[in-house]
């Protein structure tokens, strides 16, 4: 899986993630008010957190539809 893109044009911030072969996008969360630098993953493949210039770390749980998706 491939991870983050920002549109900085729009004033938006999202980590959206691909398919690795496919590269097609299959999920993403908001929640920065500027660039994402850093993403850290669980072992657990179920979370993760990002750090942002905003000044904030945040902490992201995938849904339980996400470990359902059928490619």
């Amino acid at each position: 899986m491939n991870v983050t893109m920002t549109d900085r044009r729009a004033g938006k911030f999202e980590a959206k993630f691909y398919h690795k072969i496919l590269q097609e996008e299959i999920g993403g969360v908001k929640g920065h008010f500027g660039p994402i630098n850093a993403l850290a993953f669980n072992p657990d493949g179920r979370s993760f957190s990002s750090g942002g210039e905003d000044g904030y770390v945040r902490l992201h749980h995938f849904d339980s539809d996400y470990f359902n998706i059928k490619i």
